[in-house]
């Protein structure tokens, strides 16, 4: 046994190349892999404990007022635990905004940075945000100077804190991502709104702890016409988006690390095998010597054990750093008070597969090689047998082909192993870049799109008091409104009714490029999609603020990437009764209007960098992606070569001898990497668009929808790449040719 364990070490290193391979692969898969689980894992843990310690509610309803009567009905309600009655309002500060809530019992406890806990009896205090507290420097103890309804009042800044409720806070719809440098929020207790900014209405919002099988029938059954928004912990985009986070990064790691870790494996399955039965004679040798087969077979096994079980170390201690890069890419993104990595049993699975991968490869390829008689494969009768290969019945283009080619061809095709895994190699190489590439680019288009196709217009105006405004401002240009709806069919979730008035910057056009016309109602495709809604349906709708329902012929469905919902122009609305009191002004870059009777204004510009911004969240999580799988297709593919090399040596040896010139043995190399590359590549076109799709999808929301975006410079790119990391093998090969020891290289030939 200690011949066998000085050989092992031996082995290890003549074949160091082929070790440190394997090694890579198993390393960067436990990586991939653990590094990616440990992100979405620890987010999900994260979020979880701080929305258990802190109560969420599980459902959000502002309604025109709220009566003491509606919160005893909510209570008697079915699953109900806890009902919150409170206020929210907009003031302004300083030219920015916060949205300002007020409780005399929260239900939700907030997490304390500084200053004093929330006191529901402070008659002149404030509690805000941290990240707008930091964007703008306000410390604990400033004095804050805020509007409301132009009562200016300066309320002193009691503590700073966040709360669960608005883990994703963005400030108005018009935005996809937070803005913290122009909107927050902040809480006031009741003396504080009623005393100080002087808040003469009755409580209009409520949170609800429990659970009901279907509560937003409930709600709008109790508040009826006074009913604004519902939300649940799955609609309220404050919440969902960071839910929605962890389905996102959890579905990337899967598919990628699934994508990513069969192609590792498959590469370091072939590597240990060929590597193995490149040692037969050796094997021959021992068995000769009178070791049994198990010695030799757990020998050759030992060798993939040591193999896997380093690089799956070394993978573990890595991992964690591609965690925590992950996660810091979301931190400006989310409130959360702490951050951790956390992994579950399936990164432990992994680790296991990927080590019994390499054990068992070496194993069956050793037991394959105890099985014959020592005599038989001393003397070398296992080489491969040549044969006829089905392009040599075309003789009219066979014998058109020089030496070099023909043999080329048969060895590619005789040896079927090793070119379907230089095939799978680059397909799956061109699979993963083209993902890369185009993901980014498939989110920069829907920005593109939207805010250049499918609205044009220069600012967008929030007005509190449209009659107020039209007198004061006749030259107004096209208006919306958008109310919460219930669609009926739906997917069980509230949509965006958007009423578009005539004008020109509202441009969505439906999947058979047309524009919204009179007639009937245009449903968005993803809402379309996931309540299979088609052209020619009836659609029930029933507006948030009324008790009456109308239905509508769906007259198209709009290509529209975000606000998910249906649209309608405010002639139709109208001639069907619909209340019609639109809120939101679109101008151009002409119009000049004060900001009074304004609640925001907010230029396409800011709401482009605000979408920006959301991608570069994510933009460090595609980078890595990208890093990744070019690392694999270098390793597999320079693997690939430097074995096809190994296996190759005497061959190269004996057409040297033979006659051949060194430049014929390049050109042979050549052959079998453009046949190999151009197979794979031509898979991997299909094979990466539709992985782009599936890629895609997992960042698609109830509220976004990602569509798949590719052009021929996607293409064009990936295939420059992939061609390039392929020819680079046969430039090392060319290069190790020159050297070939041609004695060492025909020993044993007869």
């Amino acid at each position: 046994m200690k011949l066998l364990n000085r050989k092992l070490f031996r082995d290890i290193k003549h074949n160091w190349a082929q070790f440190m391979s394997v090694f890579l692969m198993a390393m960067l898969s436990i990586i991939v892999f653990v590094g990616l689980q440990g992100a979405w894992h620890g987010l999900q843990v994260s979020l979880n404990n701080y929305l258990n310690q802190n109560q969420l509610p599980n459902y959000w309803i502002q309604s025109q007022y709220i009566t003491n009567n509606d919160k005893n009905k909510l209570l008697a309600t079915q699953g109900i635990k806890k009902v919150a009655t409170g206020t929210r309002l907009q003031v302004t500060q300083n030219d920015h905004h916060l949205i300002i809530e007020s409780y005399q019992k929260p239900i939700t406890s907030w997490h304390q940075i500084k200053g004093a806990k929330y006191n529901s009896q402070s008659s002149n205090g404030i509690w805000l945000n941290k990240e707008y507290a930091k964007a703008n420097s306000i410390k604990v103890g400033d004095t804050l100077p805020v509007t409301y309804n132009s009562n200016k009042v300066n309320l002193k800044v009691k503590g700073i804190i966040q709360s669960p409720n608005h883990i994703y806070f963005t400030g108005i719809q018009d935005f996809i991502a937070p803005n913290y440098s122009n909107y927050g929020y902040a809480y006031v207790s009741p003396n504080t709104l009623y005393g100080k900014l002087g808040y003469q209405e009755q409580q209009n919002i409520v949170e609800i702890t429990g659970k009901h099988t279907n509560f937003r029938q409930v709600s709008e059954k109790i508040f009826g016409k006074r009913l604004l928004t519902y939300y649940n912990r799955q609609t309220l985009s404050d919440i969902s988006t960071a839910t929605d986070r962890v389905i996102e990064i959890r579905n990337l790691s899967y598919l990628f690390s699934f994508i990513f870790v069969l192609l590792a494996i498959l590469a370091m399955y072939t590597t240990i095998q060929r590597l193995i039965k490149s040692q037969i004679g050796e094997i021959a040798t021992f068995k000769a010597l009178g070791f049994s087969n198990i010695q030799i077979e757990s020998h050759y096994a030992s060798f993939g054990l040591i193999v896997g079980v380093l690089g799956t170390i070394v993978g573990i201690i890595v991992a964690p750093l591609v965690s925590w890069f992950v996660l810091n890419s979301q931190r400006k993104m989310f409130s959360l008070p702490s951050w951790q990595i956390s992994y579950n049993f399936s990164a432990l699975l992994v680790m296991i597969i990927i080590v019994l991968i390499c054990v068992f490869s070496a194993y069956f390829a050793a037991r394959g090689g105890t099985k014959g008689l020592p005599a038989i494969y001393l003397h070398g009768t296992t080489e491969n047998q040549g044969r006829e290969v089905w392009l040599e019945h075309w003789h009219g283009l066979w014998k058109h082909l020089t030496y070099t080619s023909r043999w080329g061809l048969r060895d590619v095709f005789i040896n079927r192993t090793r070119t379907l895994m230089g095939i799978v190699g680059v397909a799956g190489g061109m699979m993963l870049t083209i993902a890369g590439i185009g993901m980014p680019q498939s989110m920069n288009y829907l920005i593109n799109k939207t805010y250049n196709n499918d609205y044009s217009y220069h600012q967008r105006v929030n007005v509190n008091n449209i009659n107020s405004f039209k007198q004061s401002h006749p030259q107004a240009k096209q208006w919306l409104q958008v109310n919460q709806a219930h669609f009926s069919p739906d997917d069980g979730y509230n949509r965006s009714l958007i009423i578009v008035d005539r004008g020109q910057f509202v441009n969505v056009k439906t999947t058979e490029g047309k524009h919204i016309q009179d007639g009937g109602l245009y449903v968005t495709h993803g809402f379309a999609q996931r309540a299979k809604i088609h052209k020619g349906n009836h659609l029930k709708v029933k507006t948030f603020g009324s008790d009456k329902q109308y239905t509508f012929k769906v007259k198209g469905i709009v290509n529209s990437e975000t606000n998910q919902g249906a649209y309608i122009t405010a002639h139709t609305w109208q001639k069907a009764h619909g209340f019609y009191q639109p809120s939101i002004l679109l101008t151009d870059k002409n119009y000049q209007h004060s900001k009074e009777n304004t609640t925001s204004i907010v230029s396409i510009n800011e709401q482009k960098k605000n979408a920006h911004n959301f991608i570069n969240s994510l933009m460090s999580i595609f980078a890595l992606i990208i890093f990744f799988g070019a690392l694999l297709i270098i390793i597999v593919l320079y693997n690939l070569g430097s074995l096809s090399f190994i296996e190759r040596t005497r061959d190269y040896a004996t057409l040297r001898v033979l006659g051949i010139h060194k430049k014929e043995l390049q050109e042979l190399t050549l052959i079998e990497t453009l046949i190999t590359t151009l197979i794979g590549w031509v898979v991997g076109i299909p094979a990466g668009i539709w992985f782009l799709g599936r890629y895609v999808d997992t960042f698609s929301t109830i509220n976004l929808e990602y569509t798949r975006y590719y052009n021929w410079q996607t293409i064009l790119l990936a295939s420059l790449f992939v061609w390039l990391c392929s020819l680079s093998t046969t430039l090392f090969i060319s290069r190790r040719i020159k050297n070939i020891d041609m004695v060492q290289a025909l020993k044993g030939v007869e």
